[in-house]
């Protein structure tokens, strides 16, 4: 049976509490070592901050910033949904760690963003409901809704940039989420994720991956300057992979076909045609002027 309880968490000013909302206000990750760590559990839906009605994530954020020295929370608790929700965002440990040893929670922890870290399951015929990230397995069947996945790579990251309405995407997936790895292959350019998800959907009709999402305002912030800069990248970054293949192809045909090397060296001490300029009879053709209206000035040879 559901529960109302408190929680009261004593805190220093600028300490994280440690533990990730989603949307709906529920505990989806509790970091170890943390405050939170003992205190709240994963399926815990928060309610009030010392006696303040809480209305979203960021508000939930903002009102631990001015809680200390101690955050009273109100929360309701639920065994049974808990127990639902730990298995839907349990991450296997080998993929956990392949998170971790190629360092992309560190580097996000570095900067003091809090993200969840979950599996999401990529399904052809299904509507994942529940509103939380699990990983399942489900056949293909012809009429289903289509991915309608948009992605882009930032420093080795590869970024949810668009999830089309009414797609799969958008049943999984938010714009800005960190995709980690597909069935637990890294992915780091958005190349390789592509053809990880086509095959995979070829192959057995489904796709897991581990993602980051960005719960924190400085989290979201860092995620829209990504994906607004990723356009700026340099063309070999950002060529898809047909046109660096054209290219390659390129490339090798002019090894193959280089032009014997012309020596800088005189080939004779013959002295040769001596060229003359008169400027005297230097001639002056008008081709276009960026001063219409206005006379040019003649400039001193």
């Amino acid at each position: 049976m559901p529960k109302e309880m408190t929680v009261v968490i004593p805190m220093e000013e600028g300490e994280p509490l440690g533990a990730v909302p989603n949307e709906k206000l529920v505990i989806i990750k509790v970091q170890e070592g943390t405050l939170a760590e003992g205190k709240l559990k994963v399926g815990d839906q928060i309610l009030k901050v010392n006696d303040v009605i809480v209305r979203d994530t960021d508000h939930f954020y903002q009102l631990l910033r001015f809680a200390p020295p101690i955050a009273s929370i109100l929360l309701i608790r639920d065994a049974k949904k808990a127990a639902e929700l730990e298995a839907k965002v349990h991450i296997p440990s080998e993929r956990a760690n392949l998170a971790s040893i190629h360092g992309h929670v560190r580097k996000y922890f570095r900067k003091g963003l809090i993200i969840a870290l979950n599996i999401v399951s990529l399904e052809y015929n299904k509507v994942n409901s529940c509103g939380f990230s699990q990983l399942s397995r489900i056949d293909w069947k012809p009429g289903g809704p289509k991915l309608g996945l948009g992605i882009k790579h930032y420093q080795n990251r590869v970024l949810v940039s668009r999830a089309d309405q009414n797609s799969l995407a958008a049943q999984n997936l938010l714009v800005g989420d960190h995709i980690i790895d597909i069935d637990g292959r890294p992915v780091t350019d958005k190349d390789v994720c592509r053809e990880l998800l086509l095959k995979s959907f070829q192959t057995q009709r489904f796709a897991t991956m581990v993602i980051e999402r960005p719960e924190t305002v400085e989290a979201r912030h860092w995620v829209q300057s990504a994906l607004a800069s990723s356009s700026a990248q340099a063309p070999s970054v950002a060529m898809n992979s047909d046109v660096r293949e054209i290219a390659a192809r390129e490339r090798q045909k002019l090894k193959k076909n280089l032009m014997p090397k012309k020596s800088c060296m005189r080939k004779s001490n013959a002295i040769g045609k001596t060229i003359t300029i008169n400027e005297n009879r230097a001639s002056e053709f008008i081709i276009a002027s960026d001063n219409e209206g206005k006379v040019l000035r003649h400039v001193r040879r």
